[in-house]
């Protein structure tokens, strides 16, 4: 029987940032722990023009101490455009603050302005993302990394706080790519892909086959002596998982629901770069409750065993009301 876990991405998304709409976020996090929510999303975009994104790391830790139940997780980090020591400094201490609740989500993001903003080549990212997963799982299991050289890193007699969580907090992959599948394979523990972008800067548009997706994931996953299952949350390193995200806008009709999602799209600046608002409707689940209950279910039958929601509205709060009433009693 397969597993229907539901997460939600708990991130600032108000149209201003201050003390009042802090609390209530923290208040909806207790919220959504309390529902029973298997794990919450926080992303970060660290060169992105947006006044009102809060700092993932300390945003984390505040809700690390309100909650008790959920997994918490970068979703996703864009790994490039840090140093791993302190990814793996901060992942550990997450784990700590967290009594073992961390989850690293890791990426390489698709918008260039961004590496160029930290004077990091694009075309560099993925070799970049594979060394620094290397130095991080290095430094999660071992005492500590006495000589290591690569392309990019250069560490000599260094460690990081040992995590809660062993042989380390689990590590996501997101990307829909051969080499975000290859990846996954070789250091994940889970396939965690965003359904909604479409296109790469740079990359012909593609159609998203998820069927298609999975079955290289397999592939990979044989290379590299490990089995991907589907349906369910993986078990011991062996095994990898996978799970999803999914868009969401739940009103009473469907109207209501797309003229929030247009607001949310005009409030974010509507960034061709990103994604299209036609992009995001496409794989979104937007219109009342039974709407998005079916959209959710057709996810799950990909073989996911987990859903993430990411609101498209500047009004998480109530959009998490109609999660927590209508959606999760359904599962």
């Amino acid at each position: 029987m397969t597993e229907k876990k539901l997460g939600y991405n708990i991130r600032i998304k108000a149209e201003k940032v201050n003390v009042e709409i802090k609390n209530e976020y923290l208040e909806l996090a207790e919220r959504a722990d309390d529902a029973g929510i298997y794990y919450l999303a926080f992303p970060e975009f660290f060169a992105r023009f947006d006044r009102n994104r809060t700092h993932v790391v300390p945003y984390m830790a505040a809700i690390a101490a309100r909650t008790e139940h959920a997994k918490l997780g970068t979703d996703i980090l864009e790994v490039p455009l840090l140093h791993p020591k302190h990814i793996a400094d901060i992942g550990a201490s997450l784990d700590i603050l967290s009594e073992g609740r961390f989850i690293l989500g890791v990426g390489v993001g698709f918008v260039p302005s961004e590496y160029e903003n930290f004077g990091i080549p694009w075309k560099e990212r993925g070799r970049r993302l594979d060394e620094s997963l290397d130095i991080i799982k290095k430094l999660w299991t071992e005492p500590a990394i006495y000589d290591y050289r690569g392309k990019f890193f250069t560490l000599r007699n260094i460690c990081s706080p040992p995590a809660v969580q062993k042989p380390h907090p689990p590590i996501w992959v997101g990307g829909r790519s051969d080499a975000a599948l290859r990846r996954t394979a070789q250091y994940g523990n889970e396939w965690a892909p965003c359904i909604w972008y479409e296109k790469t800067p740079g990359i012909p548009e593609e159609k998203w086959d998820i069927k298609e997706r999975v079955e290289k994931l397999k592939e990979y996953c044989k290379k590299f002596g490990r089995e991907l299952v589907l349906g369910r949350e993986p078990k011991g390193p062996k095994e990898v998982g996978y799970n999803q995200r999914l868009m969401v806008n739940i009103k009473p009709n469907r109207e209501k629901a797309l003229e929030e999602v247009r607001h949310f799209w005009g409030f974010r600046g509507g960034r061709t770069e990103d994604c299209s608002l036609e992009s995001a409707l496409r794989y979104a689940a937007v219109g009342n409750t039974e709407d998005v209950i079916e959209k959710l279910e057709e996810v799950y039958k990909t073989g996911a065993y987990l859903v993430t929601f990411y609101p498209l509205s500047t009004d998480s709060k109530s959009q998490w009301e109609r999660v927590e009433k209508e959606v999760i009693p359904s599962l």
